[in-house]
């Protein structure tokens, strides 16, 4: 990550009154351990002019950590009328007016100051904070309901966009994304150093090292790095509670994903010439390994970095009626790029970095081949 970036960051941070901290609507363990890291470091400083929010409950596995129970699920609601007048630089007084129903607010200027109707602009701001950071978001849509009720507000306020993976749109002001990083904790990381004085204690050290732990799979993921390493030893030295984050996360993996993801190794499929992948799973899967179609995303990210250079991997679910399945697509680096070409040649819709597209056929085999030509094409 550079510097300039880092500072630029740093700047919005340090002139921001009121912050809002978020992860996407599908946070992984990573995502959710940075942003409680950065909110325990502006804790400090900002006091309660810090909110995190995640629009799902915090995993229960995380709840270890200082700082997860202050997580809300909704940003707090404050609506501010902003008035901009160009030309006088000082007002004189301001007074408010009772009215029936409603209030009238009374602004006078300095003496010998003309103004007109011209020279006013008013907008009204939903939510309070002047400064968004996400975590782990490809995009703002991966926020889910909180961006759907407040788009305006997202896009007219200054964002930092903490990320590490390639299929990050950039949506931010200021952009940390960094795809050479292991983890999303590492990008957060190296923002904390930038702040003075060492605000990593201990509980900002466990959180940090939590997502990094989780977002490298214990350090066993082929995008880990001697970098993610190294943050963890400097992590360790700060005190991060290692026995914590082993004992709640790495040996509380449900068993149900790891169920469910190991009848996808057990069908896995490719196409060596093309590296292309894939894996089918049956209504039966679900019921025998205690899961639901909620964890197949995960089981498929589970199955995905495990597997190194794919063009594409998919995952092709049989529904409850026997002729509508169900495509989840991840797309290799190689095809980024054309990620929104592909997405509408597909007609697919998108969820958290996942294609999805809806197939009719006769029976699983036929769901199979017309994916496979479907996604052939698009790879060939």
């Amino acid at each position: 990550m550079s510097l300039p970036e880092l500072k630029q960051a740093y700047s919005l941070i340090s002139q921001a009154s009121h912050i809002l901290l978020i992860v996407p609507q599908r946070a992984s363990f990573d995502a959710i351990s940075s942003m409680i890291a950065l909110y325990l470091v502006l804790q400090s400083t900002k006091e309660d002019h810090v909110d995190e929010v995640s629009p799902q409950h915090v995993p229960t596995a995380l709840q270890f950590l200082p700082g997860s129970s202050q997580v809300a699920m909704a940003p707090r609601k404050q609506s501010e009328i902003v008035l901009d007048i160009a030309g006088p630089t000082a007002i004189g007084a301001v007074r408010s007016q009772p009215l029936q129903g409603g209030l009238r607010i009374h602004l006078s200027l300095p003496d010998n100051v003309d103004i007109n109707k011209d020279q006013l602009e008013v907008s009204v701001r939903s939510l309070p904070y002047d400064l968004v950071i996400t975590f782990g978001a490809t995009d703002l849509e991966a926020l889910g309901p909180v961006f759907a009720a407040n788009a305006d507000f997202f896009y007219n306020t200054p964002v930092i966009n903490i990320d590490h993976r390639a299929a990050n749109e950039h949506f931010g002001t200021v952009n940390l994304v960094d795809i050479t990083a292991g983890s999303t904790a590492e990008v957060a990381y190296d923002l904390i150093t930038t702040f003075p004085d060492n605000p990593i204690d201990d509980g900002v050290a466990t959180a940090l090292y939590a997502g990094i732990v989780s977002g490298t799979d214990s350090f066993q993921k082929p995008s880990t790095t001697p970098r993610s390493f190294q943050a963890a030893a400097r992590l360790m030295e700060a005190d991060a509670d290692r026995e914590s984050v082993i004992q709640h996360i790495i040996k509380t993996k449900p068993l149900s994903l790891l169920k469910l993801t190991g009848r996808l190794y057990a069908r896995l499929r490719y196409d060596e010439h093309i590296q292309l992948f894939w894996s089918l799973v049956r209504p039966k899967d679900f019921t025998d390994s205690d899961a639901s179609t909620a964890d197949l995303p995960r089981a498929m990210y589970e199955l995905a970095n495990n597997i190194a250079g794919f063009h594409a991997a998919f995952v092709l679910s049989e529904n409850e009626q026997h002729d509508q399945y169900k495509v989840f697509l991840l797309l290799g680096k190689g095809l980024l790029q054309r990620r929104d070409t592909i997405q509408k040649n597909l007609a697919a819709t998108r969820d958290n970095g996942l294609m999805q597209i809806k197939i009719t056929a006769s029976s699983l085999e036929e769901a199979e081949n017309t994916a496979l030509e479907k996604i052939r094409d698009i790879i060939m």
